[in-house]
């Protein structure tokens, strides 16, 4: 253990689809997924810090929650994302 280090995670989620893909040789092979959706989760993570939270989740994902589980949520804000 290192002292005063702390590693913080973000996460955003967001709903929808998308391809994933192999990409690589025969040595070595990665997953790839492109989707706009995928996309906007990325962007999701990146506002994690902006907003100093640790997962944000979209309006569509939400609403895609049943009510029991959606009443733990809160919104935080209207946000136009990037890109």
């Amino acid at each position: 253990r290192l002292p005063n280090f702390r590693v913080s995670l973000g996460f955003g989620l967001h709903l929808g689809w998308s391809i994933e893909g192999a990409i690589g040789s025969e040595f070595k092979i990665d997953a790839s997924y492109v989707s706009p959706h995928v996309n906007v989760a990325s962007r999701l993570e990146a506002a994690t810090m902006e907003y100093g939270v640790t997962i944000l989740l979209s309006e569509p994902l939400v609403r895609a929650c049943n009510p029991p589980f959606s009443r733990h949520f809160r919104p935080i804000d209207h946000v136009k994302l990037q890109g």
